[in-house]
């Protein structure tokens, strides 16, 4: 499936947040947390192929407005996005939410590194933090 291609010449590429997070969490409130697992390997798929270093995927963060992105070291894994699009300003639910950012980050770190990666985010506003953190599992 094409996901590059768009023309809106005037409207332009992007959504507002609340709107992104709408579409985003409508299908967790029908379906519940079986939907999680959905959105990590759909995200993880379309960017496993990608031809990207590390630098490029930070740079892909901020131009896609996803989120800020800096990779704190690679042996162990350990990434951390700040202004995380889809959970930046949640509320505590108890619960990490941001599938979507660790699947893309899984997808883009394995395209980079040259071997298949997974994470887990251990820290993200839905369990009370204020930033997001994904480890290698």
């Amino acid at each position: 499936m094409e996901f590059g291609k768009i023309e809106r010449p005037t409207i332009g590429r992007f959504v507002d947040v609340e709107f992104f997070r709408m579409i985003r969490f409508l299908p967790m409130e029908m379906l519940g947390e079986r939907v999680d697992g959905l959105i990590y390997n759909g995200a993880k798929t379309a960017t496993t192929d990608m031809e990207i270093d590390l630098d490029e995927i930070v740079a892909f963060f901020k131009e896609k407005k996803i989120g800020r992105v800096k990779i704190l070291s690679t042996d162990p894994l350990r990434v951390k996005v700040d202004e995380c699009v889809t959970c930046s300003g949640h509320p505590k639910v108890g619960r990490p939410l941001c599938h979507f950012e660790g699947g893309l980050l899984a997808g883009l770190l394995g395209s980079a590194l040259g071997d298949d990666i997974d994470l887990k985010e251990v820290k993200c506003w839905g369990l009370g933090d204020r930033t997001c953190l994904f480890e290698e599992i």
